[in-house]
């Protein structure tokens, strides 16, 4: 399925789960023509109607998590990565040497950027392949989105890989730069906090 209509379906999906049917209709009034013969000038367009749209309509908050849910690739508690987390975790005498290892495993493999570091207890995941936003659904049909509304999608993938590092622990994730913000890269932070 081509990428904008499947991420078309995706996003439906997590309107009518926040918003109901109605609602979500009518927030996409008009953004349903995406069908997979788009060039990537006509799917950019669409992809920047569609951010403009959604922030017109949905409370930024939400919005965050609604975009986070609408990730192309993510990660479940089945995944190979899982599995070898756990075979870290289990090696690793404490959490400095665990993370460590984790982000030395994920570093230059691609589903977590292009580069993978740690600096002061968080890992930074450097996601930009180019030059230019790299997203699958627009084909590379723009340099930067047109906010960073677009960008937590992106987060939202790597956040569903990084909830699974330590699991007993919160995970969060905070977008440092990307081509929307103005940065040369799309760089995002993830920590962890003690569950109360």
């Amino acid at each position: 399925m081509h990428n904008a209509l499947k991420h078309y379906l995706v996003l439906r999906g997590q309107l009518d789960k926040a918003f109901g049917k109605e609602k979500s209709r009518e927030i996409l009034r008009g953004l349903d023509g995406v069908d997979g013969s788009e060039s990537p000038e006509q799917a950019s367009q669409w992809a920047k109607e569609l951010v403009y749209r959604l922030e017109e309509n949905i409370e930024k908050e939400r919005l965050v998590t609604i975009r986070e849910n609408c990730t192309c690739i993510k990660c479940n508690k089945y995944s190979p990565l899982v599995k070898k987390f756990q075979e870290l975790r289990k090696a690793a005498p404490d959490d400095d040497t665990y993370l460590r290892e984790v982000v030395n495993f994920l570093n230059g493999r691609g589903r977590c950027g292009k580069k993978v570091g740690l600096v002061d207890g968080k890992i930074i995941s450097h996601f930009a392949f180019s030059d230019h936003c790299s997203c699958h659904v627009v084909k590379d049909g723009w340099k930067a989105p047109p906010s960073v509304t677009w960008c937590h999608c992106c987060k939202g993938s790597l956040l569903s890989v990084y909830q699974y590092v330590f699991v007993e622990k919160i995970c969060k994730m905070e977008i440092v730069e990307t081509f929307a913000t103005g940065g040369k890269d799309c760089v995002f932070a993830t920590y962890y906090m003690d569950s109360v």
